[in-house]
């Protein structure tokens, strides 16, 4: 056995077998399962009933330590059942941090079965948003931000971008079904009922395509 490059170098019955110096990636591994990472979800309310985000592709400082923990999904990840409302309305989106964000993008992108991606898992659903975002809105938002929306119906996915100074940044999405304006309204969640964001969250990891960095803070 010899140490060739960073690497380990040993010869086998005549077959070389080199362990490339890859235990820094390793131990990143080891540490996201001991670490506490995991972007707390936010909460959309649409006619008094609520939704819990999906989370996305993430960015994310772990507690008491100086890096982040990242990961990446094929697409943006909402709740499988949609709030039903008519239009217009108003959408209040409420974050899970006091203090206010760095940034929020708020989109909206109408999805048909199509543009939904055949990984989804159960609890959740994962969409491949395209073309043009029917609305968006990008400016200093507070802890809580009430949005009008005028829509069209149909199926929405509802994508919002959130970034935190010395926290990090998280996707999260949201479904919304805009019914004609003869149609009866009926969320199977009820009024301010929650979908569970920790259940929500394991659902995704099996959908994840995840790429953990590690990132030094100075």
């Amino acid at each position: 056995m010899a140490l060739l490059n960073g690497g380990l170098k040993m010869n086998s019955g005549g077959r070389t077998i080199r362990i490339v110096a890859g235990i820094t990636i390793l131990l990143l591994f080891l540490l996201a399962g001991k670490a506490s990472a995991d972007p707390p979800p936010a909460i959309l309310s649409i006619d008094g009933n609520e939704q819990t985000s999906g989370i996305g592709s993430s960015c994310w400082k772990v507690e008491n330590e100086t890096y982040s923990l990242c990961g990446d999904t094929a697409g943006t990840v909402t709740p499988a059942e949609p709030l039903k409302t008519r239009s217009p309305f108003t959408a209040h989106l409420r974050l899970p941090l006091l203090e206010p964000p760095e940034e929020v993008d708020f989109s909206t992108f109408r999805v048909t079965d199509d543009d939904e991606l055949k990984e989804s898992a159960n609890g959740v659903r994962v969409w491949n948003l395209k073309g043009n975002a029917v609305n968006r809105y990008k400016r200093p938002f507070e802890r809580e931000s009430f949005i009008n929306l005028s829509l069209e119906p149909g199926l929405y996915v509802m994508n919002v971008f959130v970034k935190w100074e010395g926290k990090g940044d998280v996707f999260y999405g949201f479904l919304v079904l805009v019914n004609d304006q003869e149609a009866k309204i009926k969320n199977n969640d009820g009024p301010l009922k929650k979908t569970g964001g920790f259940e929500v969250f394991l659902a995704i990891t099996a959908l994840l395509s995840v790429n953990i960095i590690r990132r030094n803070r100075g």
